[in-house]
């Protein structure tokens, strides 16, 4: 019987004395020294042009889970974007359905986040929804699983999810009419947002130094933010918005990465810290991008409100019914 890894569990060997959070940036950290090494990193992928998706909720993971996902798909060669919980593929063998995975399959653990989202149609998930309904757990790629296992996947799940075409038709014709509206229009949400983007990269730059105390050289999260914008442009609007970064930025990019990791190497930095550094950024990027695709950019501030006030009363609904998150 495979042994897949569920929610997180303190006291592991497997944490390798880490808690949640810290293994969850520093598994983002050593996909990134091996995809900057392979000039691989997600966002400069031309051919990305979905986001990820939980087979068995068929919700969106478009939050911070989002850069780990991609970053260890990119670093194991998955090509799919469809995700499951390890507790639901331990609960189809616990039912008498063989499941195999590939050599060398890495899990990736996720964190319920309680970040913003756009479009209501088109849920995303929070971890401790759905698996264990853990706030940690971890998640496979559907290519992890060998060729006969997927088949048992399809049949259990009837038929393995796509993203909606219409979610990125949507996106992109959003997309367009904030474009066009920034034009002609007085945009105080665009502003606060461009604002919030310089914010973040100092933000980054002081986590970043937190882990490598020794570090003196200024170090800037710009070009980093700036890639992943376009990247999740891109891949919100089903590739319809192309990822025209030029080699220039792409090269400046790689060259910062290896010198972070080539730095925080060498000193003996903390590896998970200089790891939350980068996914700060990159969710920097991810925020502004789903904001551009929103339906109507002067009114997302309202909408943001609206929509944190539907997940606290959601919270509080499951805390009244007992369960775990």
């Amino acid at each position: 019987m495979e042994y897949f890894q569920t929610a997180w569990r303190n006291g592991s060997s497997l944490n390798k004395g880490l808690t949640s959070e810290e293994f969850f940036y520093n598994q983002i950290y050593k996909a990134l020294e091996v995809n900057v090494a392979n000039r691989n990193l997600p966002f400069f992928n031309a051919n990305a042009k979905t986001i990820p998706v939980e087979l068995s909720t068929g919700k969106i993971i478009n939050d911070e889970n989002l850069i780990a996902l991609e970053q260890i798909s990119a670093k194991k060669g998955y090509s799919s974007n469809i995700w499951i919980y390890g507790d639901v593929l331990e609960k189809m063998q616990k039912e008498g359905i063989s499941l195999n995975l590939r050599r060398d399959a890495e899990p990736v653990l996720c964190l319920t986040k309680y970040a913003n989202y756009t479009h209501l149609n088109k849920p995303e998930l929070y971890i401790a929804e759905g698996g264990a309904k853990t706030k940690a757990q971890y998640l496979y790629n559907y290519d992890s699983l060998d060729d006969r296992s997927k088949k048992a996947v399809d049949k259990y799940f009837k038929n393995a999810l796509e993203v909606n075409q219409v979610h990125a038709e949507e996106n992109l014709k959003n997309y367009i009419d904030n474009l066009k509206k920034s034009k002609t229009e007085v945009q105080p949400r665009l502003e606060a947002m461009k604002s919030a983007l310089k914010t973040a990269a100092k933000n980054s730059e002081t986590v970043f130094k937190k882990g490598n105390p020794n570090y003196n050289q200024e170090v800037n999260f710009a070009p980093v933010i700036n890639a992943q914008i376009r990247h999740m442009c891109q891949v919100n609007t089903g590739a319809r918005l192309k990822n025209t970064s030029n080699p220039a930025m792409e090269n400046a990019c790689y060259d910062f990465f290896s010198q972070i990791i080539r730095d925080t190497n060498q000193n003996k930095g903390q590896k998970w810290m200089v790891g939350e550094a980068v996914t700060k950024a990159m969710t920097a990027g991810l925020e502004y991008a789903k904001s551009c695709i929103s339906k109507d950019f002067n009114l997302e501030v309202r909408k943001n409100r609206e929509e944190q006030s539907i997940k606290t009363e959601k919270l509080k609904k499951r805390g009244y019914e007992g369960l775990s998150y």
